[in-house]
């Protein structure tokens, strides 16, 4: 299981955050071609980017890109130079089924022509019309998870973002969206960078609304978001026992996985998994 509980945001224009990309231990690190590089910067940002994901050591992190999105002239010039070298293309501003089918046919062309496997896609529903289109969204087989951005939201419904209620049931939208399709859903950032405690109290809500991880904007904030999405040790010790038992069942040839009189199910063996994931247990 792929972990994506913390994609750290690098502006693409930034050498020295850049290099260091990898001494973070964030799960996902985002190379940024978008919001943060200015427009007479995106070309150079492009070539540093390129640079860094086949030179850069990126630990165990996985290597994102976030182009820019699909309404600019930039998009198909950043999938040309850095596609073959990343594991995720984070696509802002998705609106429907159809971008990113635009987007995976200008990727698949690109792969053939460089001999390299199909890369992912994770769409930012970022508007009204992306958000009442999530789920079809959500089902194009490049999708491995949806991510989202309130500012525009808002800013369609002409209400301040602090204030917006709403927001909740976006969050909501995402996770149902996601998850229907078997995708992760990983929530936005936490915008104050010194308040460890808000963004602690942040990502557990993000965990137990559904979400499988947050965004992160410096590296400080790492920690504290695995921490927050790190399951209780009561939670660790049940879920060991459940992938036990069920590996006991298997070496048996037992179709039946049992524990303590109470029948497993894949939907509980499958949560088990996924919490010893999360706490990062083998």
């Amino acid at each position: 299981m792929n972990l994506r509980r913390t994609r750290l945001y690098i502006p693409g224009n930034n050498p020295h955050l850049v290099e260091n990309a990898g001494l973070y231990g964030a799960d996902c690190v985002i190379l940024d071609l978008e919001d943060s590089v200015p427009l007479d910067q995106k070309f150079d940002a492009r070539i540093l980017v390129k640079y860094s994901l086949r030179n850069v050591d990126f630990g165990r992190s996985e290597k994102w890109v976030r182009i820019n999105s699909p309404d600019t002239p930039f998009w198909k010039a950043d999938l040309e130079e850095v596609l073959p070298y990343v594991d995720v293309v984070n696509v802002p501003k998705v609106e429907s089924y159809e971008d990113v089918e635009m987007i995976s046919e200008i990727m698949d062309e690109i792969e053939d022509k460089h001999g390299v496997e199909k890369r992912k896609i994770v769409p930012i529903i970022e508007t009204l019309k992306g958000l009442t289109n999530a789920r079809e969204i959500a089902n194009h087989p490049r999708v491995v998870a949806m991510a989202w951005g309130g500012e525009d939201l808002t800013a369609e419904l002409g209400i301040p973002k602090k204030k917006a209620l709403i927001l909740d049931h976006v969050r909501a939208e995402i996770v149902i969206a996601s998850k229907s399709h078997g995708k992760m859903a990983l929530d936005t950032v936490y915008s104050n960078i010194r308040d460890e405690e808000g963004l602690f109290e942040y990502a557990r809500r993000a965990r137990y609304m559904g979400f499988d991880g947050v965004g992160v904007l410096h590296p400080n904030q790492v920690e504290v978001v695995h921490r927050a999405f790190r399951p209780e040790e009561k939670d660790i010790e049940e879920a060991k026992k459940i992938v036990e038992a069920a590996e006991k069942a298997m070496k048996e040839g037992k179709g039946v996985i049992s524990l303590n009189g109470r029948m497993i199910d894949k939907p509980v063996l499958e949560r088990a998994r996924k919490i010893l994931a999360f706490a990062e247990v083998d």
